[in-house]
C-alpha cells in the first residue's frame, strides 16, 4: 500500500512539475516572440532556425552540464576522476593520462564515473552532494538562461537562452523527481539513500567495483566482500548481476547461470532484466543446455537489447560469439562478432572488463578447438 501511494505521489508531482513548466514556457513564448512571430517577415524566419540550431546545441550542453554537476560536487566532496561521457564519446584519466574511448549504457545520454575515496565505514562517505550535482547544475542553469532570454534583443541569443532554460528545467525535473524507471535517476537514488543506510553503503560498494574495473582488476579479483551490498530490491539485483560477473570471470558457468537465472526473473529494473538474460543465454550455451531453453531466452525482445548494446559493450559481442560458434556453429558469423571485439577492445574504457572479455574469447575458440578434435 505504501509502496503504490509513494508511485501515485511521484506521478502528481512529476504531472503537475510538467504542466506549471509548460504554462511558463507558453507565457514566455508568447512575451518574446509573439510581436516577431505575428508580423512573420525576416525577423521570424531568423527566429525560427534560430530556435531549431539551438535546440541541438542546447540539448548537447545540457547533456554536458548535468555530468559536470557531478563532477564537481563529487570532487568538492573527495571522489577521484575517472571517466565522463557525453553520447558514447568518454574522456578517461588512467596511470595520470587524459584518453579518448567509446562506451555507452542503453537509455542514458551521458556518464560522470567517479571512485569514492577509501572509507572504513561507506554510511559516513558523503555521497548526496555527488548525486545531486547534475540535476542541481540543471536547475542554475535554467535560473541564468530565463532571465538572461528576457534580457537580450538578439533574435539568435534570445531563443538560445529561451531554448537552453526549457531543457535545462525540463532535465532537472526528470533528474530530482524519483523516478526508478529503466534506470533509477539520481532522485531515486538519493531518496532510496535518505531512507535506507544500507542503500549508501550499496551504493559505495557499487561505485567502488566500477571503479577498481576501471583501473583493472577483473571480476574475479575483486574483493568478495565488495559484492556484499547488502540492500533489498535494485541492489539485491546488482549483487546477483555483479557476483555472476565474478563467476564467470573464473569460468564458473554454472554457478553464474544461477545467478543470473534469478536476477532475470525480477523485473525491478528493466535493463538489469535484460542483461540478465543476455548473460544467462551464455552461460547455457556454455552449459551446454537444450536447444528450446536457449531458443526461449534469444527472443526478438533479449536479441534487439544485445544488437543496440552490441555497438559499444564488448561483452554483447562476446556473447554472441559463444552463440554462433558454439550453438549455431556459424564460424563466419562468429568470426564477424570475434572481429567486432577485436575492434571494440582498442576504444572500451574499463580496463578490468576488456581483460576479463578477452580471456573468456579465447576460452570460448578452445571449447571449439576440442570439440572438433573430439
Amino acid at each position: 500500500m505504501k509502496k503504490t501511494l509513494r508511485i501515485i505521489l511521484i506521478i502528481v508531482v512529476f504531472i503537475i512539475g510538467c504542466f506549471g513548466s509548460g504554462m511558463l514556457i507558453g507565457k514566455i513564448l508568447k512575451h518574446i516572440f509573439g510581436k516577431s512571430v505575428s508580423t512573420g517577415g525576416s525577423d521570424s524566419t531568423v527566429i525560427m532556425i534560430s530556435s531549431i540550431v539551438s535546440l541541438f546545441v542546447a540539448f548537447l550542453l545540457t547533456i554536458i552540464i548535468h555530468e559536470a554537476g557531478h563532477l564537481v560536487c563529487g570532487l568538492i566532496t573527495g571522489y577521484k576522476y575517472l571517466l565522463f561521457r557525453v553520447g558514447s564519446l568518454s574522456l578517461i584519466k588512467r596511470r595520470n593520462k587524459f584518453e579518448f574511448k567509446k562506451f555507452s549504457i542503453q537509455g542514458t545520454g551521458g556518464q560522470c564515473i567517479l571512485m569514492p575515496p577509501d572509507s572504513d565505514d561507506p554510511k559516513k562517505v558523503p555521497c548526496f552532494l555527488y548525486h545531486l550535482g547534475g540535476g542541481l547544475f540543471n536547475f542554475l542553469t535554467a535560473v541564468i538562461a530565463f532571465p538572461a532570454a528576457f534580457a537580450t534583443h538578439s533574435n539568435i541569443l534570445r531563443p538560445f537562452f529561451l531554448v537552453l532554460g526549457m531543457l535545462s528545467f525540463f532535465q532537472a525535473l526528470m533528474n530530482l523527481i524519483p523516478i526508478k524507471g529503466q534506470i533509477p535517476n539520481d532522485g531515486y537514488n538519493i531518496l532510496m539513500m535518505l531512507r535506507k543506510p544500507a542503500e549508501r553503503v550499496a551504493m559505495y560498494k557499487t561505485l567502488k567495483v566500477n571503479g577498481l574495473l576501471f583501473n583493472g582488476s577483473t571480476p574475479s579479483q575483486i574483493p568478495p566482500e565488495l559484492y556484499e551490498l547488502g540492500a533489498e530490491g535494485f541492489y539485491d539485483v546488482v549483487e546477483k548481476v555483479l557476483k555472476g560477473e565474478a563467476h564467470i570471470d573464473s569460468l564458473d558457468f554454472e554457478g553464474a547461470e544461477k545467478l543470473f537465472s534469478e536476477s532475470a526473473d525480477n523485473n525491478t529494473i528493466k535493463y538489469y532484466q535484460l542483461e540478465s538474460r543476455s548473460e544467462l543465454l551464455f552461460c547455457k550455451i556454455m552449459n551446454g543446455a537444450p536447444a528450446e531453453e536457449i531458443d526461449k531466452i534469444y527472443d526478438t525482445e533479449l536479441a534487439n537489447f544485445i544488437t543496440a548494446a552490441g555497438k559499444t559493450l564488448i561483452s554483447k559481442r562476446r556473447q554472441m560469439y559463444a552463440y554462433q560458434l558454439l550453438y549455431k556453429h556459424d564460424e563466419e558469423a562468429a568470426e564477424k562478432e570475434y572481429q567486432a571485439a577485436m575492434k571494440l577492445k582498442d576504444t572500451y574504457p574499463i580496463e578490468g572488463e576488456v581483460t576479463a572479455e578477452l580471456k573468456l574469447l579465447d576460452f570460448i575458440k578452445s571449447r571449439k578447438e576440442i570439440a572438433l578434435q573430439n
